[in-house]
């Protein structure tokens, strides 16, 4: 067959019946269904058509264009019915207060991390996986996890100079890793880090405490020690700035009790979100987008987790399948190696369901790195923008007619009815369409009374914190030279005690001198006052 001459080159509108064969027709009240996904098309009644494959999936429309009610509202119904997970990012709490009685009722278990109110919130600590990793052996991925982490949290896409943000970001990965090597498991949280970065860099005799009673004794070859040495090691004015910057960037999560007790433990697994159907509901204030750090973080660690269970798996594929349900997807800041992620997922069970205000923004954050997120979604769903480049684009990619002339044009996509639910949906090789996509509230069953909704009460407290002074000056000098090595906490006692035996009593002195002044309780607890924050150190 002569492909050229058998086939049509210009574009048309898809048939009815092309799409309903494209699609997995379900009931929207039907529960144990066999297909589900996001709502592509809608027919009479509580027929919805969706895409049941493992594609991704990009919606497109402007504040106040209906996007929650119209399909992710939707989507997450359909998705609980069929018994999959979700994680879905909720600016206002509107999808978890919509959602949670359905929900229960599905026995899907639900999760909020909720970061306008962290009293009424499940806790998560983002330092557990990375520790857990690095205790386990797996230090390239922990470290992984926590460059990303550092990067998240002090970097930000405006600056002009680099150099600070680097620097900054270098500080906290050292430290986090300070706390992964000598601290306990319980002491692991943010206000551990508080209580380090207070210790570490006061200033003594010219030099902060760190370098002359732990950087120099370490193995330069450390990895932890090209950290910490961008900020122990240069001069005073250098110094002040890098920390200037990074307790700027740090002081929104310092500087809240309710905060650090939340972040300072984990009271769930996140490899169950693939073995067991659970909705997990990120809390994000959508008016304070400093805040939006930590669900890159969350987005990225959960993935890793779910991805080395996936592997435990005989067919290398989640049990349960994890859709991820991202609103304002390109404001939040670059999640590290996204595009390898999305390529990667679709075979792990994992969907990617990709919500923008934008495609500028998407590429602002992404740079050339956009066009590969946007060519792994095969589902593109645009209801408005005035964005002219993305108009442009649509009006290209929907082709032209017979006579020459747009399938679609820039008026036409301006003039989508929104009270119809009207969106134009690109799915995968078939023409295009125009879905009517029913307002969730026009659907029957859907309870939509959110007077009441329970919230999971916080009640934890950060309470255990790692005192890196007494830590620096219970160890001796060959230990600290031992650290950061791989060896075990017992490897280093008897490599110590070796080393020891070996020294004739002239040899130098092995212990380091503490010349500084170490910080008391006092003085920690007034540096703490600073951030809006208290401190108390425990004998460990």
């Amino acid at each position: 067959m002569n492909y050229s001459t058998n086939r049509p080159s210009y574009a048309r509108w898809a048939s009815e019946d092309e799409i309903k064969q494209s699609l997995c027709k379900v009931n929207f009240n039907e529960t144990n269904r066999q297909c589900s996904g996001i709502p592509l098309y809608t027919g009479p009644d509580e027929q919805v058509y969706v895409d049941p494959s493992d594609t991704h999936t990009m919606i497109i429309g402007s504040t106040g264009s209906k996007k929650s009610r119209n399909i992710v509202m939707p989507s997450l119904q359909i998705l609980a019915h069929a018994g999959e997970s979700f994680i879905a990012t909720d600016p206002k709490a509107e999808l978890y207060e919509r959602s949670l009685n359905m929900l229960r009722k599905m026995g899907l278990k639900p999760l909020v991390i909720n970061l306008r109110d962290p009293r009424r919130s499940n806790c998560w600590n983002p330092l557990t996986i990375p520790y857990r990793l690095y205790r386990n052996g797996e230090r390239d991925r922990s470290m992984e996890l926590v460059t990303d982490l550092a990067n998240c949290m002090v970097k930000e896409d405006s600056a002009n100079e680099p150099y600070w943000q680097n620097s900054a970001a270098d500080l906290l990965a050292g430290m986090i890793l300070i706390l992964f090597e000598c601290a306990k498991e319980s002491e692991i949280n943010f206000k551990s880090l508080l209580a380090l970065r207070i210790q570490a860099l006061k200033i003594n005799d010219s030099s902060p405490f760190i370098k002359e009673n732990f950087l120099d004794c370490l193995d330069r070859s450390a990895f932890v020690a090209s950290l910490l040495s961008g900020t122990a090691e240069v001069c005073d004015d250098t110094r002040s700035c890098i920390v200037s910057h990074f307790d700027q960037a740090m002081r929104p999560f310092f500087s809240q009790d309710s905060l650090i007790n939340m972040l300072s433990v984990s009271d769930f697994d996140m490899s169950s979100i693939g073995k067991k159907k659970t909705a997990v509901f990120l809390i994000i204030p959508d008016e304070n987008t400093l805040y939006h750090r930590l669900i890159s973080v969350f987005v990225k660690q959960c993935y890793t987790e779910l991805i080395l269970e996936a592997q435990k798996q005989p067919g290398k594929r989640l049990p349960v399948r994890v859709n991820f349900m991202l609103d304002e997807f390109a404001s939040l800041p670059p999640i590290s190696d996204f595009p390898a992620m999305i390529t990667a997922s679709r075979s792990r069970n994992i969907r990617f369901n990709l919500i923008v205000q934008s495609l500028h923004q998407l590429r602002h954050q992404y740079g050339d790195n956009a066009e590969i997120i946007k060519g792994n979604c095969e589902n593109w769903v645009f209801l408005y923008s005035r964005e002219l480049q993305l108009l442009e684009e649509l009006v290209r990619l929907a082709g032209t007619k017979s006579n020459e002339e747009p399938l679609i044009t820039v008026p036409m996509l301006q003039t989508l009815d929104k009270n119809k639910g009207e969106a134009l949906v690109l799915h995968k090789r078939l023409h295009p369409f125009i879905a009517s996509l029913k307002d969730i509230d026009q659907y029957r069953n859907v309870s939509n009374n959110v007077k009441q909704i329970p919230y999971p009460v916080n009640t934890v407290k950060a309470e255990n914190v790692f005192d890196f002074n007494k830590f620096c000056k219970s160890k001796s000098s060959i230990y600290l030279s031992l650290m950061f090595s791989g060896k075990t906490e017992q490897e280093i006692s008897m490599e110590e005690e070796k080393r020891f035996m070996s020294i004739g009593d002239d040899d130098a002195v092995l212990e380091p001198l503490f010349t500084s002044v170490i910080s008391d309780d006092r003085e920690i607890e007034e540096f703490a006052a600073s951030a809006g924050t208290s401190l108390l150190i425990k004998e460990r």
